[in-house]
């Protein structure tokens, strides 16, 4: 029932094809720091969703769901893959079976968080892509969804003094996951002073936001708003902007002169 937002007024960062390129695409998980990384991700989001810390792995193989769709690494490389999808194939298929979302959207959402997170070049390159697509000065209400929502707070690091963000709207975000928010460019948990307000939207049935609320570590400044999106659609961005408050949010602040 709302009104649109005029399309004049909307940037919309696209850094997809950054991500991928600067990450190798289907070598995501080639680098064994990175492979750590995401086997960090997958069992702190196994363990917060209730999975008893220290059950043996699943026998499992490279084509299984532990691996993010497509990935096939270089001759010689098949071991590590081999490794890191047999440890991680219990904890995927416990997160699946508590949420609403398949292992391979789980899978592919933290193996892209490990990626721009362990590599300062991929991250650069993610970053560079949204600056260049965002007005230099003015107002604006910044929303983001999934791995959007850490590369939105460490955006707030380098955006110029002259754009101001009143609104932050963050919806499906793993930032409230330890191996998440240590790795930020702040350094931690810390609200940004330039933000007046912080909207979080997350699902119950949303494994990727499976850190929220998260006022408990972020502080009582954010706003949780617990949304009821469809099972089959846990993780989907027009499932947050679905819900009259996330949607509210971002039209009413973005009206703000």
């Amino acid at each position: 029932g709302l009104s649109p937002v005029d399309a004049a007024d909307v940037w919309f960062p696209f850094y997809a094809d950054e991500l991928q390129r600067a990450a190798d695409g289907r070598e995501a998980l080639a680098d064994p720091s990175t492979a750590s990384l995401y086997e960090e991700l997958v069992c702190e989001a196994a363990e917060r969703a209730g999975m008893p810390p220290g059950l043996p792995a699943l026998p499992a193989d490279p084509a299984a769901l532990g691996a993010p769709p497509g990935l096939a690494l270089p001759s010689g490389q098949e071991g590590l893959l081999d490794s890191v999808v047999g440890r991680l194939h219990r904890p995927l298929s416990w997160l699946a079976n508590r949420s609403g979302l398949d292992e391979a959207i789980i899978a592919a959402v933290f193996a892209d968080v490990a990626a721009y997170l362990d590599r300062p070049a991929v991250r650069d390159r993610v970053l560079d892509a949204v600056l260049g697509c965002l007005p230099s000065d003015g107002r604006m209400v910044l929303v983001s969804h999934s791995l959007g929502t850490v590369v939105a707070l460490d955006l707030l690091t380098r955006l110029p003094d002259t754009l101001a963000v009143d609104t932050l709207v963050t919806a499906g975000s793993p930032l409230g996951m330890d191996a998440v928010y240590k790795r930020l460019l702040a350094g931690g948990p810390r609200r940004p002073d330039r933000v007046h307000t912080w909207v979080n939207a997350w699902c119950p049935a949303d494994a990727v936001a499976i850190g929220c609320p998260l006022h408990g570590t972020w502080g009582t400044d954010v706003t949780d708003v617990i949304t009821d999106n469809a099972k089959d659609r846990a993780h989907s961005i027009a499932e947050y902007l679905s819900d009259p408050r996330v949607a509210r949010t971002a039209v009413d602040r973005s009206a703000v002169p």
